[in-house]
């Protein structure tokens, strides 16, 4: 009853954290998440057993996605999730391939000069 009369009954933007939960929960994405309004936002973690072990079909549905690859992360899955339900992604998730190969980030780099 609070957020539906704080938000007037405006829809907050669904973001969801698309991470493993040493990284979803860790202090520094805990004081950049601090900063978003809970007026405006609504924070969803995908965590470690969704990630791992559910179909992306049974993924949450977001608005916005944010994704951070690390050890263990299942960036196909969050590449197909992406692709099904077409939210917003803030970070490109084609170029995480990318970065996880140093040979391919010096040819990137030596193309941009």
């Amino acid at each position: 009853l609070e957020e539906e009369e704080t938000n007037k009954g405006k829809k907050r933007i669904r973001l969801g954290i698309c991470a493993m939960d040493k990284k979803a929960r860790s202090k520094p994405m805990a004081e950049i998440l601090s900063r978003l309004s809970d007026t405006l936002f609504e924070i969803v973690f995908f965590g470690d057993a969704l990630l791992l072990h559910s179909p992306v079909s049974e993924w949450p549905i977001v608005d916005v996605l944010i994704a951070f690859y690390s050890s263990g992360y299942p960036l196909d899955k969050a590449i197909q999730y992406a692709d099904l339900r077409k939210p917003f992604v803030l970070n490109d998730l084609q170029m995480q391939h990318t970065l996880k190969d140093r040979r391919k980030v010096y040819d990137l780099l030596e193309e941009a000069g």
